[in-house]
């Protein structure tokens, strides 16, 4: 008995799960005419297991008008009963018939008989005036073509927009679009507008465009005292299309569109928000912050006052960037373009000079002759782009190389890849990785375990009970290391203060005074810093812009929020 009732149980929900209300997928139609009206055909692909009839409400039609309900299905047309259409009929009253339901002058029904539970493909086809109206500027409309709420979200969806006007041929510079509702995209294509889903639906999603065509492609029987602007402003408010709003644009609240699944993920996201900083926090105090894979343990606090990896920057970069658990890969960047041009103001490659109008900034002078000086490509190039950003004079002053990162920032922020595969080619060679640079080898990882050990001595080296001088042929090296590290500005200072008359006559070495070595150390890290956040910045604004949307109506993704002010459309519909 208990077998008995599993069985049934079990196949009671398998036959519930496979007999769902299913919207495979809904395609829109929309043929154009010259005086703004359309015929709209829509194709819909449901499997429905209850109800009597299928229907369609469209509301917020104002100077709209829909007549002319057809449907067919396999071929076959149904019989139209025009604006009789009573919905307290039986399921075998109603089928083979369509009509239209007239709930007030601004609001419609468009409805037909379901006919057997099963899977269908039905072909509705209607008339609507004045879709497109003339506003004092263009001719235009915001019209929602697929409704919010239906029994079931759509698979896919898609709308096509047909010049039936037999005007001007519909291009991406007279015709500007828009998309609300739903993860797509929408694009002007072969003088048709083509605007499609790219992911499942969810309840709330909807199809809402918005399409702005100049003056004197279509002859409006219907005009509105206004401009495209206030229609505009109202449609993108709450969209991705601008930059100072974002969301649904929905009444129904925050998660309004969204399904079960991004829901969870986004509240797992927030709990991980909130503990991981704790755990990484933890992890930090106790010394836990190192790659396993790279160093063979969590935990490095010894000593090195060797310099690692033959001083490869390059290496040191990709160690710091793949190995540290806490420093992000943007924040190694910049530290890396600092260290190289401070390693070419200590060799005499770039020459730091005190500004004249202000003795807190410092000019660099890139009149030196590159081809005499050997360089990696990846440093090369860097040092190219820096001698660039100079302009005429070759001379680096302030702002310049921050100014030619924003405006260049897809060359800055292609480098550190380069920088990054240029380290990790060394650390092969050597033997220091595996073929698939996943692990270290125990040579690989005590050599990377120092360049973490030199970083702890450069730091501590004041606390040593036994303050012999260091030796001054290797404070090129841990100058350079330090800004690696970030910490330049301290042991700079520290090595001044301790030892005074080393200091100055190193700075007297690399040609300048200890006060400008100082301030150009100080600078240096400023002005790199700022040069290459800043071009981080300017790509992660060019990317959102490029994936969130267009202010102007250019061809490409959509928006799920915003599309406020639209004609056309209501709220649920399918089985009833």
């Amino acid at each position: 008995m208990r077998k008995y009732l599993l069985t049934s149980v079990l196949l009671l929900c398998l036959s519930t799960t496979v007999m769902a209300q299913h919207i495979h997928s809904v395609h829109v139609n929309v043929e154009l005419r010259n005086d703004g009206s359309a015929i709209i055909t829509q194709d819909w692909d449901a499997t429905v297991v209850k109800g009597t009839e299928w229907y369609i409400p469209i509301d917020n039609l104002d100077k709209m008008y829909v007549d002319s309900l057809t449907v067919f299905e396999n071929g076959k047309r149904y019989i139209s009963e025009g604006d009789k259409w009573d919905v307290d009929r039986t399921l075998g009253e109603k089928i083979g018939r369509c009509g239209i339901v007239r709930k007030s002058r601004k609001s419609v029904e468009l409805c037909w008989g379901q006919g057997s539970y099963k899977r269908h493909q039905w072909t509705a086809r209607f008339y609507v005036s004045g879709l497109v109206q003339s506003l004092k500027d263009y001719d235009a409309f915001n019209f929602m073509f697929i409704n919010p709420g239906l029994v079931a979200p759509p698979d896919t969806a898609s709308v096509v927009i047909e010049n039936h006007a037999d005007t001007t041929v519909w291009t991406s510079e007279n015709t500007k679009v828009w998309g609300f509702g739903y993860y797509g995209d929408i694009n002007v294509e072969d003088g048709k507008i083509v605007a499609k889903t790219s992911k499942k639906m969810v309840r709330e999603s909807k199809m809402i465009l918005m399409v702005r065509f100049d003056k004197g492609m279509f002859s409006p029987s219907v005009s509105r005292n206004q401009s495209f602007e206030k229609m505009y402003n109202k449609a993108l408010k709450g969209s991705d299309y601008t930059d100072g709003d974002s969301g649904s644009g929905s009444s129904n609240g925050f998660f309004s569109g969204w399904s079960w699944d991004e829901i969870l993920s986004c509240i797992f996201c927030i709990l991980l928000l909130i503990v991981y900083p704790i755990l990484m926090l933890i992890a930090n105090v106790l010394g836990y912050k190192y790659s396993k894979n790279l160093f063979k343990t969590y935990k490095i606090t010894g000593w090195w006052r060797n310099v690692p990896l033959d001083g490869n920057l390059f290496a040191t970069f990709y160690v710091l960037k793949k190995g540290d658990l806490f420093i992000e890969g943007d924040m190694q960047t910049h530290k890396i373009v600092g260290a190289l041009f401070l390693k070419w103001i200590l060799d005499g490659v770039i020459k730091a000079e005190p500004d004249e109008k202000n003795n807190k900034v410092v000019n660099l002078s890139f009149k030196a002759d590159p081809s005499e000086v050997e360089m990696s490509k990846a440093e090369r190039d860097l040092y190219n782009m820096a001698r660039e950003a100079c302009g005429d004079n070759l001379i680096l002053e302030e702002g310049e190389f921050n100014k030619w990162s924003k405006k260049k920032y897809s060359k800055i922020t292609k480098w550190p890849k380069e920088a990054e595969e240029e380290g990790l080619d060394y650390l092969k060679s050597k033997g220091y990785l595996d073929e698939k640079a996943r692990y270290s080898t125990e040579e690989g990882a005590e050599e990377m375990r120092h360049v973490i050990e030199l970083k702890n001595f450069l730091k501590d080296f004041t606390k040593i009970e036994e303050r012999t001088v260091m030796e001054t042929i290797l404070w090129k090296e841990y100058l350079v290391f330090a800004q690696m590290f970030g910490i330049a500005d301290k042991v700079s200072q520290q090595l001044s203060k301790l030892y005074p008359a080393e200091m100055a006559q190193f700075s007297k070495s690399v040609g300048t005074d200890m006060d400008t070595f100082m301030r150009t150390i100080s600078y240096n890290n400023s002005m790199t810093s700022s040069a290459v956040l800043r071009a981080i910045s300017e790509a992660s604004s060019k990317e959102r812009s490029s994936s969130s949307g267009r202010s102007f109506g250019d061809c490409g993704s959509s928006s799920f929020g915003g599309g406020g002010g639209f004609s056309g459309g209501g709220y649920g519909g399918g089985s009833r």
